[in-house]
């Protein structure tokens, strides 16, 4: 995300430049973060839910479909992606507009 970011520097510093507030650039770096990981959950959790079905000899103490546990992988998931995202996405926002369009 970070290297992601970097590459749209210009752009920021020109949304910057034209008065684009710090909290909507963190948004718009944020709303990134979690389109990527919804796409990845939407293929994933389907994936987990028919592979737990050829596993489920290797499971110990878990159903092979087990709520709470798809649950609790989904939820550390999305606060793993939230807390690799928000540096980008502070750093992005306090961009100096000039320098930004000076970049490359």
């Amino acid at each position: 995300m970070s290297y992601n970011v970097a590459q749209r520097t210009n752009e920021i510093g020109i949304r910057m430049a034209l008065g684009a507030q710090r909290a909507g650039v963190i948004r718009m770096i944020l709303r990134d973060v979690l389109t990527m990981v919804l796409v990845g959950l939407a293929a994933g959790v389907p994936g987990a839910l028919l592979a737990s079905k050829f596993v489920s000899s290797f499971l110990y103490g878990i159903k092979p479909n087990d709520p709470l546990a798809l649950a609790a992988a989904v939820g550390i998931l999305l606060c793993a992606v939230l807390l690799a995202g928000y540096a980008p996405a502070r750093r992005a926002s306090r961009i100096e507009p000039m320098a930004a369009l000076r970049h490359e």
